[in-house]
């Protein structure tokens, strides 16, 4: 039998869900979520719930959000309503919810954990971190937790065939590849876009997908994100969804803060001081350069997309402007397409390395000094390939996270000179002079 057409797939609070007697299969696997999975659904929750205009407030209505779709068969054989998919979500919100319900002052939800539980089990770390998250909070738990169970949304669908329900997961989660990062930012950032009109964000998408995944997966995978991580220091594992919350940005609710308030309103003013100014050539760049400052949070909604499109026209022409000197091309791991050239793998990671430095440093210096600042930044990501017999991205990630690495460097970088501090000691592979020597000539004829 098919998805009942009336009832089948429908809306329905987490309230009601939860009230059902719904059966998890034992050929589902064990909890798994991570803690910072856990939270990042909570602020996503608690952003939804805080009220976006007055009207909400007066009304103490923050609107219906909706959680993701929930997969059902229907056992009618054993009588049972079995869960496919949407478990670790279903549970999540349980255990948020017995923690808001017992969030009254002076009460420990902590003791709630049983002796008999592992304190490094899943569902114990998720609730211990939870229970942290909801003491720090400002927000009300009880109204929070009502929230959640009535303006909370889940899709049902439900069948009573076991082999549709998990042809609908399949279709729901993979149609035929992995759900990339990319895809669970732009379903934030359309949710993020109140008061937009169906054309604009129509006219958004269109030039999202007009893009390949391949493009926009290098844009975060390969740059934003290594540039955001290798800037505080930090190491850059593989860029997953777990990592989305770094570029879900500032939302008009969410925005508490000073500083995210300044970010707010610097990057709506910044077209309008731009339109002021004298017609220049290159202008747009700029303004677009200072408008989406990497150091600062993305505005969340139309903002983001604006951003994401200004970013890969910009990496395409720093891939041009960067190896725009003589015998610099020979060097690129890639053609101007940002497509790799199979002859040049060795130079993969340095490459990368080097066209993310110059996006930081264009981003924040634009072209002031930038054939000195081009040079220098040559010098230091290229130099990791004359000293090692075999780069890898590991080694790239301690080369970049580094105290005294051009990231760091640029992060509390004031001034162009500043770039000065970079290492300017001669490359190469002492115990091998002949390992790249053309590289290494090439290097220090650039100059230290």
């Amino acid at each position: 039998m098919a998805i009942d057409r009336d009832q089948g797939v429908r809306r329905t609070s987490v309230k009601e869900i939860l009230e059902e007697p719904l059966v998890i299969p034992s050929y589902q696997r064990p909890y798994s979520w991570e803690p910072s999975v856990a939270v990042q659904l909570l602020d996503d929750i608690r952003t939804a719930f805080r009220p976006h205009d007055a009207r909400d407030l007066m009304a103490g209505d923050g609107g219906a959000y909706v959680l993701g779709a929930i997969i059902l068969h229907r056992d009618e054989e054993e009588q049972t309503t079995n869960v496919v998919d949407g478990q670790q979500r279903l549970l999540t919100l349980m255990i948020l919810l017995d923690i808001l319900d017992k969030a009254a002052p002076g009460s420990d939800t902590a003791k709630d954990v049983t002796a008999q539980e592992s304190s490094m089990a899943p569902v114990v770390r998720v609730r211990r971190r939870l229970t942290s998250r909801v003491r720090m909070m400002d927000d009300d738990p009880a109204q929070l937790a009502d929230f959640i169970r009535n303006n909370c949304e889940m899709i049902r669908v439900e069948t009573d065939d076991a082999d549709e329900a998990f042809r609908v997961f399949d279709s729901q989660n993979y149609r035929g590849k992995a759900l990339l990062p990319h895809d669970l930012l732009k379903a934030f950032h359309l949710r993020e876009m109140y008061g937009e009109s169906e054309s604009m964000k129509v006219a958004l998408v269109e030039t999202w997908e007009s893009a390949a995944d391949v493009d926009l997966d290098r844009l975060f995978s390969t740059y934003l994100w290594r540039i955001r991580q290798w800037s505080r220091g930090l190491s850059a594992p593989p860029f997953a969804a777990n990592h989305v919350g770094a570029f879900k940005g500032t939302t008009v609710r969410s925005a508490q803060t000073p500083s995210s308030r300044y970010h707010l309103a610097a990057q709506a003013a910044v077209p309008l001081l731009a339109a002021w100014g004298s017609p220049a050539d290159g202008i747009d760049r700029g303004v677009s350069r200072s408008r989406f400052q990497l150091e600062a949070p993305v505005q969340a909604g139309r903002s983001f997309f604006e951003m994401v499109t200004f970013m890969m026209a910009e990496l395409e022409s720093l891939r041009s402007d960067g190896y725009s000197d003589p015998g610099w091309d020979l060097y690129a791991s890639t053609d101007d397409d940002l497509i790799e050239i199979r002859s040049k793998s060795s130079y993969r990671f340095v490459s990368e390395m080097y066209l993310a430095s110059l996006l930081y440093y264009t981003n924040k210096f634009g072209e002031a000094e930038l054939p000195e600042a081009k040079r220098a930044l040559m010098r230091w990501a290229y130099s990791l390939r004359t000293e090692l017999l075999r780069v890898q991205m590991v080694s790239v990630d301690n080369r970049a996270k580094e105290y005294g690495s051009a990231f760091v460097v640029l992060r509390n970088a004031d001034t162009p000179a500043d770039l000065n501090q970079l290492s300017t000691r001669p490359v190469g592979r002492v115990q091998d002079p002949d390992h790249m020597k053309a590289l290494t000539a090439f290097l220090n004829g650039l100059g230290y």
